[in-house]
């Protein structure tokens, strides 16, 4: 944690989840202010080094920062399997500082590729991009197609709301999930970016080499165009949220062949492309 945070924190009682730091507040409630101690989500700035080259530095919740550059690179291109990294290697010295070294392939999806040099802010995957065809000229469409009953969708939802931990005490963090299509959940993670979290599961899935059995993604936010992009470069079916689709997100859905499903609710959803892959009884 930075300085100050470290400084407000340190009288605080401990044994918190991880990613999270109590910090006094002071609070107005039902016409009474006072003082007291708030549960909220760390947010700290990770320097993504990637051959000895600063490619980004994007704003997350610390931890699991091995999984969350392995799933940026997948979605970026510069890795297109677990065999492509020869290692992620955190700075002994600074925590704030991460690098990815890839396997010496001159044929390599990314190789060669010019390093991005852009700061994310957690809520945009995509700061830095010159132009549309630099984010999606290496996708390839979803090759699968297993459909699925909405009921087992649904189900899903259920267990992705129970293994959120640090949501419920701060209620400023987005959720990222990955299924195997017999419903094994294959990577979870919060943080502070939806495109952190949904990196992070699928860079979980990708280190355990389970990313190939990943059939869907749910995640807790919108369903941007960021979102389908990276699901489309993770190989994955289907992509479900909490909330709504924008255009943009729901028109390279269709063309990456991804089935895109927002507004999952009890009982509810919204099927915005490819429709055929979810079985209504």
């Amino acid at each position: 944690m930075s300085s100050w945070t470290e400084a407000r924190a340190a009288a605080l009682p401990s044994g918190l989840p991880a990613g999270v730091a109590a910090l006094p507040i002071l609070r107005l409630r039902d016409g009474r202010v006072a003082e007291e101690d708030d549960d909220l989500a760390v947010e700290e700035p990770l320097e993504i080094v990637i051959d000895h080259a600063t490619y980004a530095v994007t704003m997350r919740l610390p931890g699991d920062d091995a999984a969350l550059v392995a799933g940026f690179c997948l979605s970026e291109g510069i890795i297109a399997r677990a065999a492509d990294i020869a290692a992620i290697e955190a700075c002994p010295t600074d925590p704030g500082r991460i690098h990815l070294r890839t396997a010496a392939a001159p044929d390599r999806p990314g190789a060669g590729r010019a390093r991005r040099g852009f700061l994310s802010k957690s809520s945009c995957g995509l700061c830095g991009k010159e132009k549309l065809a630099d984010i999606h000229a290496d996708i390839r469409p979803v090759a699968g197609w297993t459909p699925m009953q909405a009921d087992e969708v649904l189900a899903r939802k259920a267990d992705f709301e129970a293994r959120k931990l640090v949501f419920p005490r701060t209620g400023s963090t987005h959720s990222a999930a990955l299924y195997a299509r017999n419903g094994q959940c294959l990577g979870f993670a919060e943080d502070v970016g939806r495109h952190n979290a949904l990196d992070k599961a699928v860079g979980q899935a990708l280190l355990a080499g389970a990313l190939g059995a990943a059939h869907l993604a749910l995640v807790s936010s919108r369903l941007s165009f960021e979102m389908v992009q990276k699901a489309a470069a993770a190989g994955l079916e289907i992509l479900a949220g909490v909330s709504a689709a924008t255009t943009l997100a729901a028109l390279f859905a269709e063309q990456w062949n991804v089935t895109l499903v927002g507004f999952l609710r009890r009982g509810r959803m919204n099927v915005y492309a490819r429709p055929g892959r979810i079985l209504f009884s």
